[in-house]
């Protein structure tokens, strides 16, 4: 999260501003140490980077006076800190996208803002990840943390591809000056201990356009959309297990697809996603929609597609609560919901007109299960509640829409353990949290309003919903919460990884 920060003020503010970014004068670049453990011996698969810089600085002495009996008084010096605490606060301004910065500020990290920070770069992009479930438990909160992920790049060259497996471990809490004595002291022996990234590489012919993993972890899937049309089908238990045991030999059977859908023929797509049950839906930029059910240990992949669209298919997602149905979002401006069941392969409901531009993506609310939301090309991002899509006159009518970024949505979804909050990423270099349960009356409107001033004395329209924006990296591409760490997420980009959790969340 960037900020703005008077070179004077040597203090962070206690009160956190609820959009954590300042600027300040001078280089942000930190170097960055190798700390990758690379199992298949591709040194240039990516590193973490010690970009946030972690490290406690030797704490400052404060002079103390004596007088005649040896009573402890207190010096000038803590008047003229606390001095220098109140110009900060009054100095300090909060940084929004667009802003204008002075002449020689820059933007910096606010630590303070985040519970957990770590950046990983990469040798090639990847536009799409999917975190894979582990055995450590539900609800963990204790650091450091450890994940699993999957993901796919988009190399120079087709032959170059690879799928990627991730094993992020020690990832530790991030130290700054505002945290509690106790929680710094629980941390300070591990800051030597540097993020580690182990990996696991499949060749991959083709670009991976998307990832998705079936969260299982008794039986996890990986598969992957390629850009040559085929969509991929791994079998990765194994190989995840390989992370965790010393020695163990991955079988040649295991490095290659256990099996590949051919229904799209040479049309490539991005739409994708697996029911619990272990079927799989993919949709292809030519509109058409296909079905693949597991069989045991084998898969069939239907040859008649599901039409309606006009368009490229952009995402798909079951319903979370009736295993037959599910959603789709379109090029063509429409959101239309299914029904396997229907021998007519058509759609049961359309929203027309949902956006003004292509829609991107969708979340069906894994907890409160009539809300789905969609992002456009054109920046917007709306919430549906489905049991009333339409208003009296027929018009398509969103539940919450908001206008933030400035550029096209690449990625939603809701958080998996509170139903109200929405992560939100852009072409715009931003990643944003919502809240849709906060409603402020009239006192507390004002206050919002006031608080959101720049340093020029202009008002700036800050929905009240917004709880966070992160940047820092460059073209996000997607984004996930972690199924079983609340409040933490990955996000993928052209710059790489970020891998963090937030004090709003």
């Amino acid at each position: 999260m960037p900020k703005r920060q008077n070179p004077k003020a040597s203090e962070p503010s206690s009160e956190k501003a609820k959009i954590a970014a300042v600027s300040g004068k001078g280089s942000t670049d930190q170097p960055s140490k190798p700390v990758s453990m690379d199992i298949d011996g591709d040194a240039n698969m990516g590193e973490f980077e010690d970009a946030y810089d972690d490290e406690i600085e030797e704490e400052d002495m404060v002079e103390r006076n004596e007088d005649s009996d040896g009573v402890e008084m207190m010096g000038d010096d803590d008047d003229e800190e606390e001095e220098t605490e109140e110009v900060a606060e009054k100095t300090r301004q909060v940084y929004l996208p667009g802003d204008q910065l002075g002449e020689g500020e820059t933007l910096q990290v606010d630590n303070s803002a985040y519970h957990m920070l770590h950046n990983m770069s990469v040798h090639w992009p990847c536009l799409s990840f999917d975190f894979v479930p582990d055995s450590l438990g539900n609800s963990r909160s204790a650091f450091p943390h450890t994940m699993y992920a999957v993901a796919g790049t988009q190399a120079e060259r087709s032959y170059q591809n690879q799928v990627l497996l991730l094993k992020w471990s020690q990832l530790h809490r991030t130290i700054h000056d505002d945290m509690d004595d106790e929680d710094k002291d629980d941390d300070i022996n591990d800051l030597d201990e540097d993020p580690i990234l182990e990996t696991k590489t499949l060749r991959h012919q083709g670009g991976v356009n998307r990832v998705r993993v079936l969260q299982s972890h008794q039986s996890p899937l990986a598969a992957t959309w390629a850009d040559t049309g085929k969509v991929h089908i791994w079998d990765i238990k194994q190989l995840m297990n390989t992370f965790d045991t010393p020695g163990a030999q991955v079988p040649t059977s295991a490095q290659q697809p256990m099996f590949t859908v051919a229904s799209h023929g040479r049309t490539e797509g991005y739409a994708m996603d697996w029911n619990a049950d272990g079927r799989l839906l993919t949709g292809d930029c030519n509109s058409q929609i296909y079905l693949t059910t597991r069989r045991n240990d084998s898969f069939v992949a239907d040859r008649t597609a599901f039409k309606g669209h006009t368009a490229s298919v952009e995402d798909i997602q079951w319903s979370p609560e009736e295993a037959s149905v599910f959603a789709t979002c379109s090029v063509d401006q429409t959101i239309k919901i299914w029904d396997v069941r229907a021998k007519n392969r058509n759609y049961a409901l359309e929203v027309p007109n949902a956006h003004d531009s292509d829609i991107n993506v969708i979340s069906w609310n894994r907890k409160t299960r009539y809300l789905l939301a969609s992002g456009g090309e054109n920046g917007d991002f709306k919430v549906w509640d489905m049991r009333k899509w339409t208003d009296s006159n027929g018009r398509s009518t969103p539940a919450a829409e908001f206008k933030w970024h400035k550029s096209a949505i690449t990625s939603i979804e809701w958080c998996p353990t509170d139903e109200s909050v929405l992560a939100v990423s852009g072409a715009d270099d931003q990643i944003t949290l919502w809240d849709l349960a906060v409603e402020l009356d009239a006192e507390e409107e004002a206050r919002h309003r006031d608080a959101m001033v720049g340093s020029n004395g202009a008002r700036r329209d800050v929905p009240a919903q917004l709880l966070f924006i992160h940047q820092g990296q460059s073209q996000i591409k997607e984004l996930h919460w972690h199924p079983q760490i609340p409040g933490a997420l990955a996000s993928t980009a052209a710059s790489g990884f970020n891998i963090f959790k937030t004090i709003s969340v």
